[in-house]
């Protein structure tokens, strides 16, 4: 199981800590809504660690495979647009800009998409899942 501490910081509104291990990552919010601009919000978070999470994951499988993978970046976006199954709806849209530099075939760049789509942070944000929350007084 893995576990993070999300801490508000005192005296602040929306400035959180979030340790992860010997690790502290910041997030809050621009200063317009009330934030200290301190760090970036919880959807680029998500979306930083959609991008790293496939960045490691095509290096693992890259390694295995003998791409000549030399160096690889993904710009990962976030929009909401239209849901063609239910019109006047709208769905959130993440979307992977994965630029690699190498000599890769055809057949490798295709086979560098399917693999991005087996990142397991995706795969979370995308499969089924359970989430439980419980409020404790202290």
């Amino acid at each position: 199981m893995q576990s993070v501490t999300a801490k508000l910081v005192a005296g602040t509104n929306y400035h959180v800590e979030t340790a992860s291990g010997s690790f502290t990552v910041v997030s809050d919010q621009p200063s317009n809504v009330g934030g200290t601009d301190k760090g970036p919000n919880p959807k680029a978070l998500l979306l930083a660690a959609i991008g790293a999470c496939t960045i490691q994951t095509l290096k693992m499988v890259a390694a295995k495979r003998k791409w000549d993978l030399q160096e690889v970046s993904v710009t990962v976006t976030y929009d909401e647009v239209d849901d063609l199954k239910n019109p006047g709806t709208k769905i959130a849209q993440i979307e992977e800009k994965i630029e690699v530099k190498g000599n890769l075939t055809a057949a490798e760049l295709t086979a560098i998409e399917t693999t991005a789509g087996k990142c397991p942070v995706l795969k979370l944000v995308e499969g089924p899942k359970q989430i439980v929350k419980k409020a404790i007084k202290v």
